[in-house]
């Protein structure tokens, strides 16, 4: 045990920083925190074991505040009004169906997350069923994607130096857009 604590004691502040904005990232956006997590894990500036856990950890958390919103919805007006819309509530009948293929969709499709996970929350779908689903999909979406981004950053970093992380975000961006256009949710 003083092995683990003197690592964890070793760190300076700009590594307890990394930690942070790792953790916090995801719940702005996932995809933005995967590519610093391959930044910073191609850079050798963290573990990759604690790059992911603290992606992991905000993703997590990330979808048990939307949960949390949803639910707050049901008691608090003020807040019904302001997150819950049409959207919402088209989405009541599907979830109870099939929620683990909700959350396989919500990972591929941005801005569905929001939506589905509030819905979630508002419907009052199991609590157990929506952790065993944000775990298990979380991980899973994790695991890829950092793999993905870990090793076309690191093709790109030798060739393009640190121009390679900004050429990421911008494809990132490029993809979040064409995902939005092709996989257009128009009845949600």
């Amino acid at each position: 045990m003083p092995h683990v604590v003197g690592n964890i004691a070793s760190f300076d502040s700009s590594s307890l920083l990394r930690f942070a904005s790792l953790v916090a990232l995801p719940l702005a956006h996932e995809d933005v925190a995967i590519v610093l997590g391959a930044y910073i894990v191609v850079n050798d500036l963290l573990p990759a074991g604690i790059v992911i856990a603290c992606i992991y950890a905000g993703i997590v958390a990330s979808d048990f505040a939307l949960y949390g919103i949803g639910a707050g919805a049901r008691r608090m007006p003020w807040l019904r009004q302001r997150a819950v819309d049409d959207r919402v509530h088209e989405f009541a009948g599907r979830l109870k169906r099939n929620l683990f293929a909700l959350f396989a969709l919500c990972r591929m499709v941005p801005g569905l997350v929001f939506v589905a996970f509030v819905a979630c929350g508002f419907t009052r779908v199991s609590l157990a069923r929506f952790t065993v689903a944000s775990l298990v999909f979380s991980g899973l979406y994790l695991g890829m994607m950092l793999y993905l981004t870990v090793v076309f950053g690191d093709a790109l970093d030798d060739h393009m130096g640190l121009w390679a992380w900004p050429f990421l975000l911008a494809m990132l961006g490029i993809a979040s857009f064409a995902r939005r256009r092709i996989l257009a949710f128009r009845g949600f």
